[in-house]
Order: structure tokens, then sequence, then C-alpha cells
């Protein structure tokens, strides 16, 4: 009697096996594999931010909180979300399927933190995303380009000769200007001291010689004729 229930007994263990294998690899075909975006999302104040995460299969509801780095708890932005879109102060979450994004139109630093997202679809996740606020550049700055290439030996020399050129030309030009109104200056001056008639002489040459002076003659008295006085 034992040797003929073995058989029939082995056989059930076979079958119960067999579904224990068949039931194992459909749980496991039907698992979320959660993804979420990786690293930090940067973005200037005011610009469009968004973060997602994905599972396999639908999304039943989905949770998200935000932790401020000054901050320990978790504020609570959307709880229990269904499929569709939903809005809250600012954040927009999309939901559909087995997608899920949060997007922000015009992000300010009190949205920079971390986000925890509870994900319930055949399983129950958790992902976390970051999101980082920066200030917006200033459009009049312009980035530092960047060292300057070295450039060739002529050029650089014959830029430093035109460097050392330029002063000592406009030096000269200097000195040769303040001779020549020295010069001017000083020879006006002893024009100046000059009298009026030796100035007509030197322009104008020897001046006439003055005409003699005849002294009279005088004629003596008393019969005779005298002569004339020295």
């Amino acid at each position: 009697m034992l040797t003929l229930a073995s058989p029939v007994l082995l056989a059930r263990m076979l079958w119960a096996l067999l579904l224990l294998d068949a039931s194992f690899s459909a749980q496991k075909g039907s698992w979320d594999n959660p993804t979420c975006t990786q690293g930090v999302v940067s973005v200037p104040r005011g610009a469009r931010a968004m973060m997602a995460c994905n599972i396999s299969n639908p999304f039943s509801n989905i949770t998200i909180c935000l932790s401020v780095a000054a901050r320990t708890d978790c504020q609570y932005i959307f709880r229990n979300a269904p499929q569709g879109n939903t809005s809250q102060d600012g954040w927009h979450l999309r939901v559909q399927g087995g997608m899920a994004q949060l997007v922000i139109e015009d992000a300010w630093d009190n949205q920079s933190g971390q986000y925890k997202w509870r994900l319930q679809g055949g399983q129950i996740n958790v992902g976390i995303t970051t999101l980082n606020v920066s200030e917006p550049q200033d459009p009049l700055f312009t980035p530092y380009p960047g060292p300057e290439s070295p450039r060739p030996l002529h050029e650089v020399g014959s830029q430093s000769d035109m460097v050392f050129v330029i002063p000592v030309i406009v030096i000269l030009f200097i000195l040769v200007l303040g001779m020549w109104a020295w010069c001017r200056r000083r020879h006006s001056l002893k024009l100046s001291n000059i009298p009026q008639g030796a100035r007509e002489d030197s322009m104008g040459g020897e001046a006439a010689l003055p005409a003699p002076s005849r002294r009279p003659r005088m004629y003596g008295y008393g019969g005779g004729s005298g002569a004339a006085c020295a």
C-alpha cells in the first residue's frame, strides 16, 4: 500500500512545485522597477523645472513631500494623487499610466530642496529627487574667456618697441617746441632793452654822420687884417 501511494505523493509534490514556480515567475514579471530623475536638477530663479519618476506598472496613486535643507520635516505637496493632472501652489503633477512628471513653471527659492516620492503601483516604492534654484545670470556679465594663447615673438617685440618709441617721440616734440618758444621770448626781451635809435641803426644800417659845423671868421680892426680864431 505504501508502495502504491508513494508515486502519487511524489506527483503531487512535483505539481505543487510547478505551480509555485509559475506563480513566482508571474510575480517577478510584475515588479514596478521604479526609476526617478538622478542627481540634482539645477535651474535659475524663475525658470522651468521638471522631475520625473516612472514604473513598469500603472500608478495607483502618488504622494510627494518636500524637505527643505534648513528643515528636517517633509512638507506634503500631493497626497495620494490619482491618474491625471493635479496642481498645488505652483507645482503641477502629471500622472499617466506608469509615468509621473512634477513640473514647476516658475521656480523659486522656497521650492528648492529634496523631493520624496511615494510611488504606489504593483508595490510601494520610494524615490528621491533634488531641485536647486540658483541666482539668474546677469545678461551684461561676460564670462572670462580663459587664458590668451601666446603670440609670436616678432609681434610681441614690435608692440613693445612701439610702446617705447611713441613716448620718446612725444617728449622730443615737447622739448623742441619749448626751446623754440624760449628762443622767441629771449629775442623779444633783447629787442625791448635796446634804445630806439640803436634799434633803427641795427635795422637800417649805419646812421648818417652829422654835417661839420663852421666857425665864424673874425676880422680885426685897426687897419690890418687879423687871423681867424681858432
